[in-house]
């Protein structure tokens, strides 16, 4: 079988988006082709080409990724590529292509200077043989309304919320607290105007029975949810869906939780937008009223540069920690007020795959649970201390961009 890994064309396009529906269990119009279209940078695709005959110019692999900047520990923002978009033809698995169609974007990745690959995971199975490590959690959050409030000390009369209303241009307002926002939050992404505008297109249309979004601004910060109705004999029991929280401050935080539990005919709030130690169940008079209904992998992570990539972030203790991972040897040196990590040949205190040692970026996930997981080995109980104390960041990385 003859197969060809090639950048993409601009003709190839309705083949793609062909491939990725057939691959996703969906497809697309002409209209949501034209809209999505914008977003992709056909440069940093990558498409496997099948030349066989009856099957000649098939796209049956692709891959492809985005140009973002990611918040590191500290505060500092690297480039880094958020791969997308990947998938294989049923017809053409157990052959190696999507580790070879991968294997093209992250040289696309290497040559643009970007020292982490990152990527949502579809099935839990696949990215770990190709050196991805789960770098965040996502959670999935209800909250019933009926049984609680804001408590008494977190409740202010003016609180400083106004929605916007149809006329709004929704991209100036949002996108600069998103910016700031995206800064204090480890794992978090930059997004370019092309992407607001793409997301308040998609935002204007009501789906899966929701209404369109509404839109809460505070100065410090925004809220983004829909509403779906539901009437139990006659009583209102309205799901609020969270889609976005970005909150700078606590009191920004606690203004737009205190607005969105006002909203009027609602029973339940659900969302996927908040992060494991998001502090709202203390600011409930009920706390058991917010459950969590999913815990699952959220961002996965593969460190192209090491060098660029644990230099750039700070550490919690000051230390340095010799990590090998797949055979090389790294001297991470640092403390809060930054970091270096160099190439050495000395002895390693903790022993990895690259998926294990790229699970350590962002700081949420402690070594220690990685050796008792069989991820990594350490020299000794006091290296593996040192580790715990050493890597882990004092907020829990979270992501609400999706790609």
């Amino acid at each position: 079988m003859s197969i060809e890994i090639r950048p993409v064309r601009e003709d190839d396009w309705p083949a793609i988006f062909f491939a990725d529906g057939r691959a996703f269990g969906t497809s697309y119009t002409p209209e949501e082709i034209a809209k999505r279209l914008p977003l992709l940078d056909p440069s940093r695709f990558r498409i496997a080409v099948d030349s066989c005959p009856g099957r000649a110019g098939q796209v049956v692999g692709v891959a492809g990724s985005f140009a973002l900047d990611v918040t590191l520990p500290g505060g500092a923002t690297v480039p880094m590529g958020g791969v997308t978009w990947v998938s294989t033809a049923t017809t053409h698995r157990r052959q190696g292509l999507m580790r070879r169609v991968v294997g093209a974007v992250h040289d696309d990745i290497d040559e643009r200077g970007e020292s982490i690959a990152t990527l949502y995971a579809s099935e839990g199975g696949i990215y770990e043989n190709i050196g991805y490590g789960i770098a965040s959690y996502q959670r999935t959050t209800v909250l019933d309304r009926r049984l609680t409030r804001m408590r008494a000390d977190c409740t202010v009369v003016s609180p400083g919320v106004r929605m916007l209303d149809e006329t709004a241009d929704v991209t100036a307002e949002l996108a600069p607290l998103w910016e700031r926002f995206r800064r204090t939050r480890v794992g978090e992404v930059s997004r370019d105007e092309t992407y607001h505008d793409a997301l308040v297109d998609m935002r204007n249309t009501g789906t899966d029975g929701m209404s369109a979004a509404y839109y809460l601004v505070h100065a410090d910060g925004f809220a983004v949810y829909r509403m779906k109705m539901d009437w139990e004999g006659g009583l209102p029991a309205h799901t609020l869906h969270l889609s976005e929280l970005a909150a700078i401050t606590p009191a920004a935080h606690a203004a737009l939780w205190q607005t969105l539990m006002d909203v009027d005919l609602v029973g339940e709030i659900h969302s996927r937008a908040l992060a494991i130690d998001d502090p709202l169940p203390y600011m409930l008079a009920n706390q058991r009223a917010l459950r969590t209904t999913v815990l699952a992998d959220g961002v996965w992570a593969n460190i192209r540069d090491a060098s660029i990539a644990f230099g750039a972030r700070t550490y919690r203790a000051d230390d340095r920690l010799v990590v090998e991972s797949d055979g090389r040897r790294w001297a991470i040196e640092g403390g809060p007020d930054g970091g270096s990590c160099k190439p050495v040949r000395t002895r390693p205190d903790l022993t990895t795959s690259h998926s294990g040692f790229s699970s350590l970026i962002y700081g949420g996930v402690l070594p220690s649970a990685l050796v008792a997981g069989r991820r990594m080995t350490a020299r000794n109980d006091d290296a593996l201390r040192r580790a715990d104390l050493f890597f882990p960041i004092s907020l829990a990385p979270n992501c609400q961009t999706h790609y």
